[in-house]
Parts: structure tokens; sequence; C-alpha cells
């Protein structure tokens, strides 16, 4: 989900793979992923745009996401 999210820079480093890292646990193990860390996941993913096209950040370029476009 990070690598073709070309609208991220380097501003969100740290929450990309803090989000990565909660997306491992919860691949290994969903029955056992507890509800606090699928919310702070899903925060993670508000952050990076990842839920919400609105909260991407602006670029000049048009990049066809797999998710929002049709």
């Amino acid at each position: 989900m990070i690598e073709p999210a070309r609208w991220l820079d380097g501003s969100k480093r740290v929450a990309a793979q803090a989000f990565c890292e909660l997306y491992a646990e919860w691949v290994l193990g969903p029955h056992h992923f507890p509800g606090a860390k699928h919310a702070q996941m899903r925060a993670y993913m508000a952050d990076l745009g990842l839920a919400d096209e609105r909260n991407r950040i602006k670029t000049n370029k048009k990049v066809k996401d797999e998710f929002f476009d049709d």
C-alpha cells in the first residue's frame, strides 16, 4: 500500500514505517490483534491518505490510484 502511494514524501516516513509494522503484525494474527492497535493502524492510514483521498498531499502529477480511480 505504501510503495504505490506516490503522494507521500519523506515527512511521512516514520508514520509509514509504523503503519507497515502494525499491518504486518495484523496479517500474522488478525484474531490476536488488539482493538487499540487496530485503531492506531486506522489513524496511520488516515494520516497517510490511505483511507480517504481528501487526506492526501496534493501534487502536480496525477497518478492513477488502484483503490480510488476507476
